[in-house]
């Protein structure tokens, strides 16, 4: 393997990296799929490494710790947690907040495997941002270029450096993921025709976002296609007002996901609460589904909802989409990859 004479590596990486609004997923050649929330907060210490009354971390992730432009930082699971007063960034833009970088960074660093690497990269937007030129503009900017980085892991004593230079960007509407990953293969080859050929229309529920998106024979209906901002954390802030006006204890926009998770707060069952918030959201993106998708209705071979509240909201959707098809949180950067390797990689099966 020959180098330039930057000390870049010749040879290039396919990756994606899919930021969510709850969690940010990323996914490279011959590596697992990495996933983390998509919190960032400044570095404080850590005063457990001698503590022998815990139980070993589930995963090096559980710390993550980076320094960018000598600036550090902890990322993920361990900001949540070190961090109280956190808060949640649901900006429709998010990509201009200084979290996106430390978190790009992050995640390219985390998929890198030497020290110095190229990339080039996939990534979702927003059904309705997909097609706004100046935002994708500015998204590539800020991430077809160098990344430099320190990172350290939970278990690793020193940070490691890591040059990563990103070269080329396909940037693509987040359901477009899920509809590759169901008809392309590891190879980026089309192997499920069947599913191609017909009317999907894919209800994709995530953070932030639920975003409608209709293709016809692959071609998306622009008149079908939509984003709303109607995704968990909608039901997450129903349950957040719960707390404050009813229990009387005030919480960080950033906790309440972790809240809901444990379906507790100081003792109290908030699973009464969290099942009725959740049944409001399914109601309110059945409607929404039923307003934008009506005159397609007649025509639509398949319905397939995906993202990470799909497999929440299931137990609520089904009672209205009982013969859909419903998928998880790993489904679009799973597809986006594919296309990636499509692009740069593939290879004729």
């Amino acid at each position: 393997m020959t180098k330039s004479k930057n000390g870049i590596v010749d040879s290039f990486s396919v990756q994606v990296i899919d930021d969510g609004y709850a969690d940010t997923k990323s996914k490279a050649e011959d590596s697992p799929m990495f996933i983390t929330p998509s919190y960032v907060t400044t570095w404080r210490p850590s005063y457990n490494k001698d503590n022998d009354l815990t139980e070993p971390p589930k995963s090096n992730l559980s710390r993550i710790e980076v320094e960018v432009n000598s600036s550090k930082y902890l990322v993920g699971e361990c900001a949540v947690k070190q961090d109280r007063n956190i808060q949640w960034n649901g900006a429709s833009d998010k990509h201009n907040d200084r979290s996106f970088d430390v978190l790009l960074k992050t995640h390219l660093s985390l998929m890198a495997k030497k020290p110095m690497s190229r990339v080039k990269l996939v990534m979702g937007l927003p059904v309705r941002a997909s097609l706004d030129k100046e935002r994708v503009e500015k998204m590539k900017a800020k991430v077809v270029r160098q990344h430099d980085i320190a990172l350290r892991l939970c278990g690793q004593k020193e940070f490691e450096n890591k040059i990563i230079r990103v070269e080329d960007i396909i940037i693509k509407a987040q359901p477009h993921g899920t509809l590759c990953n169901l008809i392309l293969d590891n190879n980026g080859n089309l192997t499920n025709k069947d599913i191609a050929r017909k009317v999907n229309a894919i209800s994709d529920i995530g953070g932030k976002t639920h975003n409608l998106y209709l293709v016809d024979a692959l071609e998306p209906l622009a008149d079908f296609c939509d984003t709303k901002n109607s995704g968990m954390y909608t039901a997450y802030m129903w349950i957040k007002d719960y707390i404050e006006q009813v229990l009387h204890l005030n919480v960080a926009d950033g906790q309440i996901q972790y809240i809901v998770a444990s379906g507790q707060i100081k003792g109290y069952d908030l699973t009464p609460v969290i099942q009725k918030a959740y049944k409001s959201l399914a109601r309110k993106i059945i409607l929404e589904i039923e307003t934008v998708w009506e005159n397609a209705m007649p025509f639509i071979d398949n319905i397939i909802f995906t993202g990470g509240g799909a497999a929440v909201l299931k137990p609520y959707l089904e009672e209205e989409f009982k013969n859909a098809v419903y998928l998880g949180q790993t489904q679009n950067p799973l597809g986006l990859f594919k296309q990636g390797v499509r692009k740069w990689k593939k290879k004729i099966g």
